[in-house]
């Protein structure tokens, strides 16, 4: 998209003219270092994430603002897309394997813990989509799994099918959902804020944390030495947690068997869109996962 074009929809939302204009990521734009346009093309989660940051400013959480066109909409419509321009969050991404990764972890922890307790209060607020991983996975993961011929460790489908009784014993909210790293922001080691609440979802909140926990592993649970500082790490997220709210013994059992999900999640995702190669990475993390169940039983001791 050319800067022209850009200044135009810039241009409805009362910005006159922009010369420093950067594009961030294929569908987001930095305006000035103050800003940041973004392009969607599904209303429906552009609605739900400028509704969610409006009232989680409201609870005094760090999260960027949206801003009204000059007509007092949301969003411009534009060649099939729509445009929304916000606040653009100091900072960057949090790298937890430098300095004191307990730390990191702890500190990690309470901010999903602090965002939890603002969105459960929201949940009369917010359409949402009401998420069950095992309906999932005997729906479109399992047709996803057959189709693109996945293959996973024996016995590895049929416990998570088990795990249904657990997983529906869980305390359920309205999550963020894509909770990794490069949704949180820092500068100078302090929090600045969360991005992007387009696809929050009702869901078992340690969905949230073990996402988190799967983020910081992944291109490192081959490397032993990356493993054990990620012990670490998540040792803290689980303490930093508990710090704001504390997780119930079936939620701490649910641990290995949620990083196991999230991952078959991925793995039927990325085949689903044709990226074999990312999604034959994902299901060799999942096996892994899955074959070592003790790691995370030491981790939430």
């Amino acid at each position: 998209m050319t800067n022209e074009t850009i200044n135009k929809i810039l241009s409805l939302f009362g910005i006159k003219h922009s010369d420093k204009i950067t594009q961030v990521y294929k569908s987001a734009w930095n305006i000035d270092d103050k800003y940041i346009l973004k392009r969607n093309t599904d209303t429906a989660h552009l609605e739900k994430n400028i509704l969610i940051s409006s009232l989680l400013i409201e609870k005094n959480l760090p999260v960027a603002r949206f801003y009204k066109t000059t007509e007092g909409k949301d969003y411009v419509f534009l060649d099939d897309a729509y445009y929304s321009l916000m606040d653009k969050i100091n900072g960057h991404y949090l790298d937890p394997y430098s300095g004191n990764t307990y730390e990191n972890g702890k500190m990690l922890g309470k901010i999903v813990a602090a965002l939890h307790i603002a969105l459960k209060d929201l949940e009369d607020k917010v359409e949402y989509y009401d998420a069950h991983c095992i309906r999932e996975l005997d729906g479109w993961i399992k047709d996803e799994i057959e189709k693109n011929n996945i293959v996973f460790a024996d016995g590895l489908i049929k416990d998570c099918y088990a795990f249904k009784e657990l997983y529906e014993s869980l305390p359920r909210q309205l999550i963020h959902r894509d909770m990794h790293l490069w949704n949180l922001m820092f500068d100078n080691n302090l929090f600045t804020g969360y991005l992007d609440f387009e696809i929050s979802q009702k869901n078992v909140r340690i969905f949230d944390i073990c996402y988190l926990g799967a983020s910081m592993l992944v291109d490192k649970y081959q490397d032993p030495e990356r493993v054990k500082a990620w012990k670490e790490i998540f040792r803290g997220v689980i303490d930093g947690y508990q710090g704001l709210s504390m997780l119930s013994e079936n939620e701490k059992d649910a641990f290995h068997m949620m990083f196991v999900m999230i991952e078959v999640i991925f793995s039927a995702f990325f085949a689903k869109l044709g990226q074999k190669e990312t999604s034959d990475s994902c299901v060799d993390m999942t096996n892994w996962l899955y074959k070592n169940k003790a790691l995370l039983e030491e981790v939430r001791k």
